[in-house]
């Protein structure tokens, strides 16, 4: 569809939420080759998934025409249908059908990948673990926004109360 779209020159723009999270262009590029379900058109869902309304019960077939699409930006919120990703504009789709036929590109990439070692993409942020929780934080759900705010309130009032509690006990001594 993306394609479609961009064919006939119009802007693509894609309001609705993912749960597919992004990556690095090369390790999507490797997970479509690895990947028992991306890798092939005989790959089979190994899980059910109702996820934002699309019905896809286990053991469905990928089908012909795979395809790995790079956006120019990203961004966790909460949308009408759910928390999720919302993608902005597509800037690259790699089109496949096999494992295979990655093959050159993906060592094209990796000959050009100028990513240090050890060190994660700019655009995935210095800190790991702080996007991670960046991340889980948006894909909550209001009712479970709710709870981990009123768990907050719980442990705060808890502090509060054990340390008047101490303050009491040093001014009675």
């Amino acid at each position: 569809m993306i394609d479609a779209v961009l064919g006939i020159g119009k802007d693509y723009l894609n309001a609705a939420p993912t749960g597919e999270a992004p990556g690095h262009r090369i390790c999507m590029i490797y997970a479509a080759m690895v990947c028992p379900f991306l890798s092939s058109p005989e790959g089979r869902r190994g899980e059910a998934s109702d996820m934002y309304g699309a019905d896809l019960p286990k053991g469905d077939a990928r089908g012909t025409g795979g395809a790995i699409v790079a956006y120019d930006a990203y961004e966790f919120k909460q949308t009408h249908a759910g928390p999720g990703v919302v993608y902005g504009a597509p800037i690259e789709i790699i089109h496949y059908d096999r494992a295979e036929d990655l093959q050159d590109g993906l060592a094209s990439a990796l000959a050009d990948d100028e990513t240090e070692t050890g060190k994660s993409p700019d655009w995935l942020g210095e800190n790991e673990q702080l996007v991670e929780a960046a991340f889980r934080k948006a894909m909550l759900t209001p009712a479970e926004r709710q709870s981990l705010m009123a768990q907050k309130r719980t442990e705060a009032a808890k502090k509060r109360q054990q340390k008047q509690a101490k303050a009491s006990r040093k001014k009675n001594r």
